[in-house]
């Protein structure tokens, strides 16, 4: 019985309104897994989702920053 992590990365203005936001989703070892597989198996497992996961979102909303600035500064120009 496994469990889901899931990160959330949103970039925001001044007054807390959401720009672009990405998600991020990875199983996770449970309390049994750990038991049946070991400690080190399932900590490996662990690390290596948050890892992945985070970099993901990261990528994700990066790109989708700099497109949407990318975006409004041709906007700027054709005015």
């Amino acid at each position: 019985m496994s469990k889901k992590l899931k990160i959330t990365v949103s970039i925001e203005d001044e007054s807390g309104e959401t720009i672009v936001s990405s998600e991020s989703e990875r199983v996770v070892p449970y309390i049994k897994e750990v038991e049946e597989h070991g400690f080190r198996k399932a900590f490996h497992q662990l690390e290596t989702a948050v890892l992945e996961s985070r970099k993901e979102a990261g990528d994700k909303a990066v790109s989708e920053y700099l497109e949407k600035m990318s975006q409004k500064k041709q906007n700027l120009r054709q005015c």
